[in-house]
C-alpha cells in the first residue's frame, strides 16, 4: 500500500501531527503546519514558518510528477511511457521522439510527417548559426561553439522569447509550443554539425529532406563514407540503438535543469543551452570522456589490479562506475555491450581495460559491498569511439539522444503548469546584529 497517514509526535512541544501520504510520498508543505515556539531558538532557523525539508543534492525529493519514465530500481528496469526497452529497441529517433513527446507511439504516415519536419526545419536554420561557431576557436570546448550556436539560432527567432511576446505563449499556444519544440531539435543537430566540421576543419553539408533525423546528424557532421557521401548504416544502426537507451532517465540532472529553467516560463532553445551546460560536468555527461581518460592512463589491462587499489585507498576516481538510481546493475549496461559487438572491427585497446575492471571489480567485496556496477557512461564512450566520435564530443552526441528527453519533459512541465523553482537554504552565518562595519570618521 503506497497511500496512509504519517503519525509525528513533535518532541519539542509534544504536539501529534497527521500528514496523508499519496504514492508513497508526503507533501513538504505539509511539515509546514509542524512548528515550534520561536522562544530561545536561533532566529535563523525560523521555526514560526515550520518545519522545513533538509535535502543536500535532492537525494529524496520528487519536485515534479511526470509520465514520461520509470526507473525502477528493484528490477532494474527502465520505462518510458510504459514500454521496455527491449520492446523500443527496434525504433527510429523519430518514433521514439514521438512516443516521448506526445505519449504515443506513431502510425508510420505520423512518423514520417515528423521526420520531413525536423529535416525542413534543419533547413531553414539561418546562416549566421554557422557564421557564429566558425568565427569561435577551432581548438576550444565543444561546449562554448554548441552555446554560441543556439544562442546566435535563439537570437533570430526573438518572437519565441515569452519575456518580449506573451508570458504564457506556450501554455496557452500548445500547438506553437510543440512548433518551437520541433524547431529547437533541428537547430541542435545543425549546431551540432557544424561544430565537429568546425573542430576538425571539414566542410559541412546541408541536411536532406530525405534522410532521417539521424542520417542528417551525421551527414552534416561529416560521419559519412568516402565513396557514398553517406552515413554507414551500422553506425547510424548503433547509434540508433544506443539513442533508445539514452533518451530519458527522468530527473537527470539535464532534465532538472531544463525544468528549472523553464519553471519561469523559458523557451524551449534556452531550457536547452541550460541542459547542455550542465551535461559537460564530469559527473553527469562529461563522465564519459572523463571515463575515456582513466582508461587512458591506465593504458594496459596488467595495470587495472594497481589501479584499483588506489580507487580504494582514494587516491583515484573511478568514472562511469556505481549510479544514484540503481544500486545493482543499471539496466543499459548489457544492451550497450551488444551494440558493441557490431563494432568489434574497430580497434578500440582501451576496451579491453574496461572489461578488466569489470572483472576485478566483480570479485571484490569492495565494489560487490557497494553496490557499485559500471553504469552507462563505462561502455557507452567506445560506443561514440567506435562510430567516430572524438572522446570530447562524446557529450554533444549523447545530448543529441537525450535532447528526446528533454522536450518531451519541458513541454509536460510547462502545459501543466509546474511551479517556479524557488527552494530554500539553512543559514549558517551570525543571525545575531552586527555593528556598523563603516569606519568611523
Amino acid at each position: 500500500m503506497s497511500t496512509g497517514t504519517l503519525f509525528i509526535r513533535d518532541s519539542r512541544t509534544n504536539a501529534n501531527y497527521q500528514i496523508p501520504i499519496n504514492r508513497n510520498a508526503v507533501r513538504a508543505t505539509d511539515l509546514q503546519s509542524i512548528r515550534a515556539p520561536s522562544f530561545n531558538s536561533n532566529r535563523a532557523d525560523q521555526v514560526a514558518h515550520g518545519l522545513r525539508v533538509y535535502d543536500p543534492g535532492l537525494q529524496n525529493t520528487a519536485v515534479t510528477v511526470s509520465a514520461i519514465s520509470l526507473s525502477d530500481h528493484e528490477r532494474s528496469l527502465l520505462l518510458y511511457r510504459g514500454y521496455t526497452l527491449e520492446q523500443l529497441w527496434g525504433s527510429d529517433f523519430e518514433e521514439m521522439f514521438h512516443l516521448l513527446l506526445w505519449g504515443t507511439y506513431p502510425t508510420a504516415s505520423q512518423r514520417e510527417g515528423l521526420r520531413q519536419q525536423l529535416a525542413q526545419y534543419m533547413q531553414e536554420v539561418p546562416e549566421i548559426v554557422h557564421q557564429t561557431i566558425i568565427n569561435l576557436p577551432k581548438k576550444t570546448s565543444p561546449l562554448p561553439l554548441i552555446l554560441a550556436g543556439l544562442s546566435a539560432y535563439l537570437a533570430c527567432i526573438p518572437d519565441v522569447i515569452p519575456a518580449t511576446t506573451n508570458a504564457t505563449i506556450y501554455q496557452t499556444d500548445i500547438k506553437r509550443a510543440d512548433q518551437i519544440i520541433l524547431q529547437t531539435v533541428a537547430a541542435y543537430a545543425v549546431v551540432f554539425g557544424a561544430v565537429r566540421c568546425h573542430r576538425l576543419g571539414i566542410t559541412w553539408q546541408s541536411p536532406c529532406l530525405q534522410q532521417t533525423y539521424y542520417e542528417n546528424l551525421f551527414t552534416m557532421a561529416g560521419l559519412i563514407g568516402p565513396e557514398t557521401n553517406r552515413p554507414d548504416p551500422i553506425r547510424i544502426s548503433c547509434f540508433r540503438r544506443f539513442g533508445n537507451l539514452n533518451a530519458e532517465h527522468g530527473m537527470a540532472l539535464t532534465v532538472f535543469s531544463t525544468l528549472v529553467t523553464a519553471s519561469s516560463l523559458t523557451d524551449p532553445v534556452s531550457c536547452l543551452i541550460s541542459a547542455v551546460a550542465a551535461a559537460h560536468g564530469p559527473l553527469h555527461f562529461g563522465a564519459t570522456e572523463s571515463a575515456q581518460r582513466a582508461l587512458h592512463d591506465i593504458g594496459d589491462p596488467k595495470n587495472v589490479p594497481a589501479f584499483i587499489e588506489e580507487i580504494k585507498s582514494g587516491k583515484r576516481k573511478l568514472f562511469g562506475y556505481g549510479h544514484r538510481t540503481y544500486k545493482g546493475m543499471d539496466p543499459r549496461v548489457r544492451p550497450i555491450q551488444s551494440i558493441l559487438k557490431d563494432l568489434a572491427d574497430v580497434h578500440q585497446p582501451l576496451l579491453k581495460v574496461a572489461e578488466a575492471i569489470e572483472e576485478a571489480a566483480a570479485k571484490d567485496e569492495y565494489f560487490t559491498a557497494r553496490g557499485l556496477y559500471p553504469n552507462a557512461d563505462f561502455y557507452g564512450n567506445f560506443v561514440f569511439t567506435g562510430i567516430g566520435f572524438e572522446p570530447d564530443m562524446i557529450p554533444p552526441a549523447m545530448l543529441a539522444h537525450r535532447i528526446m528527453g528533454i522536450m518531451a519533459h519541458w513541454r509536460e512541465y510547462t502545459i501543466n503548469r509546474g511551479k517556479l523553482f524557488r527552494p530554500i537554504h539553512l543559514y549558517t552565518g551570525r543571525a545575531e546584529l552586527s555593528s556598523d562595519p563603516r569606519p568611523k570618521i
